[in-house]
């Protein structure tokens, strides 16, 4: 529709009855650009048609350092808006223009959206030039101390956006008189905004109708305090933690004051590894409405708390026992274990009593750890952490999957390796590698078609505790086409680009955000010369 500027179209499309011209309106969320197309056009009879429509409106606007982004934004409050703000049923804006429509709402229309009920709020952080999203956030290698902590991951699964009045801006339209009518909230996963708020602090205003709500939180007690003010009212929650925290008596008292008799659905998602997994287990014990559970945790930090992985018999003790209404569930769960000894697994499987499917997978590595991860299929989740050789990753079961952490300390990663990977993982967006073992079939890859190994929608790769074969064959015999993120060891980035290889070189020259091991200020001539549009992210001591 956006060639409705083209003169040839535009007589096509007005040649249309009103019913076929309805329908193609009809097909999906106006944007911006779109609704302004429609006013260029210069034709009444279609404007009123399409404007008469605008109940779903999409006002994201991807690039948002594109020069033609003001210019849409004037256009959106001198022309649109004022001809629709009164049928709008679902909204979705990015979260950088919230500030901006909130503020024009509260000066020609007391700040009402009177018929708005579903309001998304779109986190757009993206890069500049390529308008491909970031993953890492500004929450960037904050982690890199831990990276000697047994099977933790660095990639964090919830971060903060670079600029902390966003955030405000997102409360300020929490407790604004904006969302008064609407029943479901979203923002986008994976980003906690709501950092600011305290224990007697109120999450919303005046959100009477407030039903459905899916965001990020910094913590678990957000996550108590969030229920205390709108439990009694929730039919669904999508909730995504930061960090889950340790059990203490006020925590007890507010957990038993929680009521949510109308509450549903609930998703639940801690991929940051934590010890305290009773505390978790608590508040879903006071859940006891839910029909429709989905549990995406990684239990397990310093290997020594919990003393035992986590099957059935640890979920029914304490949690599934006490969910009386419980219909479905799904899950996720990854637990971690110090000197875990090898019959656990069978001991696993047979605690699994339900009438469902479901998979066990456990794994032992040479640093004395064990893991095992058990999942309901199919796989709910988009995230695998510490995915070894010995992973079932390839029986189709994870196609979903958009984050991955491989690592193996036993055996290496092979080109055959990544090859069953790319076609198994066709949604893979963000990937660390993690082995320190050569590859022994180096020489026989070399003689290989490595045009098999496509990575189409990669755009973060990490590659700190690696051997050099890794990033030879991700950076110099891999070409990405939408890598944008690169986290690297600073020894091996050096040699890298000593080599100067092509394929590199032409790789590195789209790459968006640059973070080494280690302090690299003496290299940072070469750097910015292999990397012409990187933004190097320094460390605390640069």
């Amino acid at each position: 529709m956006n060639s409705l500027s083209n003169k040839k179209d535009n007589v096509e499309l007005l040649d249309l009855p009103d019913e076929l011209i309805l329908t193609v309106v009809k097909m999906g969320d106006f944007q911006i650009s779109f609704l302004c197309s429609i006013i260029d056009v210069g034709n009444r009879r279609l404007e009123q048609l399409t404007f008469d429509q605008c109940r779903r409106i999409d006002l994201v606007v991807d690039y948002i350092e594109a020069k033609e982004s003001s210019l849409l934004r004037k256009r959106l409050y001198s022309d649109i808006m004022p001809r629709i703000y009164d049928q709008i049923q679902s909204l979705t804006i990015n979260i950088h223009h919230v500030a901006s429509i909130q503020k024009f709402l509260e000066r020609n229309y007391n700040g009402i959206l009177p018929n708005l009920i579903h309001l998304r709020i779109r986190l757009c952080v993206k890069h500049s030039k390529s308008g491909i999203r970031y993953r890492l956030g500004s929450r960037r290698m904050c982690f890199l101390e831990l990276w000697e902590q047994p099977l933790f991951t660095i990639v964090a699964h919830c971060f903060f956006l670079p600029e902390f009045s966003i955030g405000e801006h997102l409360t300020k339209l929490c407790r604004s008189s904006v969302v008064r009518s609407v029943r479901s909230l979203e923002v986008d996963d994976c980003c906690s905004l709501i950092n600011s708020f305290r224990k007697g602090e109120r999450y919303f205003t005046d959100v009477p109708r407030l039903t459905h709500i899916r965001l990020s939180l910094l913590d678990f007690y957000q996550c108590v305090n969030l229920l205390l003010e709108l439990g009694p009212q929730l039919h669904s929650l999508v909730i995504t933690l930061g960090r889950c925290v340790s059990f203490n008596s006020d925590l007890r008292s507010d957990l038993e004051a929680i009521s949510c008799p109308k509450l549903k659905q609930v998703k639940m998602t801690i991929y940051e590894n934590f010890d305290e997994y009773e505390t978790c287990f608590s508040l879903l014990r006071c859940l006891s409405s839910v029909e429709y559970l989905t549990l995406l945790l990684a239990i397990g930090k310093n290997g020594v708390e919990p003393n035992h992985f986590i099957d059935e018999l640890v979920l029914e003790k304490s949690m599934l026992r006490y969910m009386y209404h419980l219909r479905q569930f799904k899950f996720h769960i990854r637990s971690i274990l110090k000197y875990a000894s090898h019959h656990m697994m069978n001991e696993i499987h047979e605690s699994f009593l339900r009438q469902q499917p479901f998979n066990c997978v456990y794994d032992y590595f040479k640093n004395n750890y064990g893991q095992c991860q058990i999942y309901s299929i199919p796989f709910v989740g988009t995230r695998l952490d510490f995915i070894s050789n010995r992973f079932p990753l390839f029986d189709g079961t994870f196609s979903s999957v958009t984050t991955l952490l491989i690592f193996d300390d036993v055996l290496p990663f092979e080109n055959s390796f990544f090859q069953r990977l790319a076609q198994a993982l066709p949604r893979l967006k963000t990937l660390e590698i993690r082995n320190e073992l050569g590859q022994q079939q180096k020489a026989m890859a070399a003689n290989m078609n490595t045009d098999r190994i496509h990575f189409p929608h990669l755009t973060v790769l990490i590659l700190y505790v690696i051997h050099m074969d890794y990033a030879e064959q991700f950076l110099c015999q891999i070409h990405h086409s939408s890598l944008v993120e690169l986290a690297i060891n600073k020894e091996i980035l050096l040699a890298i680009i000593e080599q100067n290889h092509p394929q590199a070189r032409d790789n590195c020259s789209r790459i968006g955000s640059l973070l080494t091991s280690k302090p690299s200020y003496e290299i940072i001539d070469k750097i910015e010369e292999f990397f012409p549009v990187a933004e190097y992210f320094k460390h605390i001591k640069e």
